[in-house]
């Protein structure tokens, strides 16, 4: 997370509009929304304020991206729109309890930086007409294309870590390491001999902590050691090695892998097995297919909308004025939400 954020929301200073995208005035609750989405995405992209982002400094970036961003909620609510489109009653249900759910969460640190729980969710309804279009511009494609190119694309694996460093983060000496690489073989042929993962790898994984003079692993639950992933097949560098690895493994079969500081161990599985699992994996394997042409066509819109800014308005709302920190009590209760934790981070994607 970069280090900003320390300064307290935007005085009592008031403008109508920051700036005018395609003649839209856009509300200074509004920019603040998505200025604070951009703040997000700068934080996981720069350790801190100083550093750059895409050669702009951390400020510069937000407020260009805060640009881009209304640039998109410009052309998705009228491409939306222009196209007929409307949200089913289910997704309409779904879409209040999840700006409900999401207001709950985060309602008093928006409210802090100046952001409406009326333009938090627009926000939400822009990200649901961009999927409405998405879902659209996909609408040729079968279920079994679908498939088709998951299966041949990705592949998923289940997976442990052991670590071939120590618990100062120095990497083992030989005796150490071979400690490791015998251990992880031992286990892998317990896999395959009662073909189990969990059982054998909780074994592993406590074993390599004492190697590696870490705490005890008594206490760990497979959530804090077992992992899984969709690896690319046509991924490169580093991921490319497991990938190629991981694909000469049968369905339903076990692995090592080992790299500089870690040996894994895992257990391919099925991209899918029911209904159910496909729908839930069909956007992202949607956007992996097609998510990049269609920003293309949708950008090549909105990157000509003209954008008027009000100068003084975009630099009073400075990016450097947001304050995302835990909110207080009373603002707790000034936004309603008593007793409620309350993070933006949780509910701004």
């Amino acid at each position: 997370m970069i280090g900003i954020g320390a300064l307290a929301g935007c005085g009592e200073k008031q403008f109508d509009t920051v700036l005018t995208i395609d003649g839209q005035d856009v509300c200074p609750s509004l920019y603040r929304m998505f200025q604070i989405q951009s703040y997000l995405e700068a934080s996981s992209r720069a350790a801190s304020v100083t550093d750059t982002i895409d050669g702009l400094s951390v400020p510069e970036w937000i407020n260009d991206n805060t640009k881009t961003l209304l640039r998109e909620w410009r052309y998705y609510g009228q491409a939306f729109d222009a196209a007929g489109l409307t949200l089913s009653d289910a997704e309409e249900q779904a879409l209040e309890q999840q700006i409900t759910l999401g207001w709950e969460s985060a309602g008093a640190v928006y409210l802090r930086n100046g952001v409406d729980r009326e333009s938090y969710a627009e926000f939400q309804r822009s990200a649901a007409r961009m999927e409405a279009l998405f879902e659209r511009y996909c609408a040729d494609l079968t279920d079994e294309e679908i498939q088709r190119y998951l299966d041949e694309e990705f592949l998923l694996i289940e997976y442990v870590q052991l670590p071939c460093f120590d618990a100062d983060g120095d990497l083992l000496g030989e005796e150490q390491r071979a400690e490791i690489k015998a251990l992880a073989q031992d286990t892998l042929a317990e896999m395959q001999k009662r073909k189990d993962f969990a059982a054998p790898c909780a074994q592993a994984v406590a074993e390599s902590y004492r190697i590696g003079g870490f705490s005890s692993a008594d206490d760990l639950t497979e959530d804090d050691y077992l992992f899984s992933a969709y690896l690319s097949q046509t991924a490169s560098g580093e991921n490319a090695a497991l990938s190629q690895q991981a694909a000469e493994v049968p369905v339903g079969g076990f692995g090592l892998y080992e790299n500089e500081q870690f040996i894994l161990l895992f257990h391919r599985l099925p991209n899918w097995e029911t209904q159910e699992d496909f729908e839930a994996l069909r956007p992202s394997v949607l956007w992996e297919m097609r998510g990049e042409d269609f920003e293309a066509e949708c950008a090549a819109v909105w990157d000509s909308y003209e954008l008027v800014e009000n100068e003084e308005a975009v630099e009073w709302y400075a990016p450097l004025k947001l304050n995302l920190s835990a909110p207080t009590d009373a603002e707790l209760a000034a936004a309603g939400l008593e007793g409620e934790e309350s993070a933006a981070g949780g509910s701004s994607g």
